[in-house]
């Protein structure tokens, strides 16, 4: 998957180890620790460790915010299908000796049972059947990370039912004073370009106001091209999502400095297409002959503490050097 919405998609046929295994969940083994009653945003009621000593991130984004607001990781977990390892932008520190294994697009909740953990943070409250499925497993907080809005809102009040409020000013205080800081040296050196978060995807190339570029580019206050159809606080204006055919990508004249997705393994979107490189329409574009586009990590836009940080890090350094 690429530039575009995380897809819903279909859940692995795990109910037969699920019941097996309901009667010996991870949930069980707190043993005479304290414990928290809570309601998730599901709408279940749960009762999780005080101090989880193995919590596990259901997707990758959970997993950094876990890290972010100081929780005990499980020895193993999961990342996509489509990397070997976990986003190099993430605390790396808090990473080291973990194993991992693949649980997006298609979930692997065999290898989410053999972790162990004994609290699952899940953001895909979208997936309606995985929050009872988990449940099995062991305590899930799920949340719908991926709803549309800022992610920061959902992590916030994450954060808050969790007791992990400190941890996450600790980190929003961070944020913000780079953000003063980084703005405070555009407008001293007058740099105000027009940017789009471009991408390549089947054939179009496309543009949309989805995830952590479109917010990062409205907490700095920079000007987006009209084709992202964003709003002022940086969410999407409408479902409009711009898709342009190989005849239509002149459209993106009037771009400044554009942000693109690579794989994992540094692969750039739009340098990856023959046909593109081919297209004069393409050729022409200004910020296609001042090579004024800059690549990054495609995890980085799904909505987490070092995704948002990592992205800032990429923004200020194709403006400032």
């Amino acid at each position: 998957m690429r530039s575009t919405p995380l897809s819903l998609v279909a859940l692995a046929a795990t109910g037969l180890l699920l019941t097996s295994c309901a009667g010996s969940t991870a949930a069980g083994s707190s043993g005479d620790a304290e414990t928290v009653e809570l309601t998730t945003p599901a709408g279940v009621d749960i009762e999780i460790p005080a101090e989880p000593q193995s919590a596990l991130g259901f997707y990758t984004t959970d997993l950094d915010i876990l890290i972010t607001l100081g929780f005990e990781l499980a020895d193993t977990q999961p990342i996509r299908d489509d990397f070997t390892a976990f986003p190099e932008f993430f605390p790396q520190e808090e990473l080291e000796g973990l194993e991992t294994f693949g649980n997006f697009p298609e979930f692997n909740l065999e290898a989410v049972l053999e972790a162990d953990p004994d609290f699952i943070l899940n953001g895909l409250g979208y997936e309606e059947d995985l929050d009872g499925k988990l449940q099995k497993i062991a305590p899930t907080y799920t949340y719908n990370a991926f709803d549309g809005g800022d992610w920061r809102d959902v992590v916030a009040q994450a954060a808050s039912d969790l007791g992990r409020e400190d941890q996450w000013q600790a980190w929003v205080d961070q944020y913000e004073e780079r953000v003063a800081d980084i703005k405070a040296r555009l407008d001293a050196a007058d740099i105000h370009p027009v940017v789009a978060d471009v991408g390549y995807f089947e054939g179009q190339v496309t543009t949309s106001c989805y995830g952590v570029p479109c917010l990062v580019f409205a907490d700095l206050g920079l000007e987006m091209h009209e084709l992202m159809n964003a709003t002022d606080e940086g969410l999407p204006a409408s479902d409009d999502y711009t898709e342009l055919s190989p005849e239509q990508v002149g459209q993106l004249e009037g771009i400044d400095v554009v942000f693109t997705g690579a794989d994992e393994d540094g692969t750039v979107w739009i340098e990856d297409d023959a046909a593109l490189q081919q297209n004069q329409l393409w050729q022409n574009l200004s910020f296609v002959q001042d090579g004024a586009y800059f690549p990054y990590n495609y995890e980085m836009i799904y909505g987490s503490p070092s995704g948002m940080d990592a992205f800032l890090t990429v923004v200020e350094k194709a403006l400032l050097g």
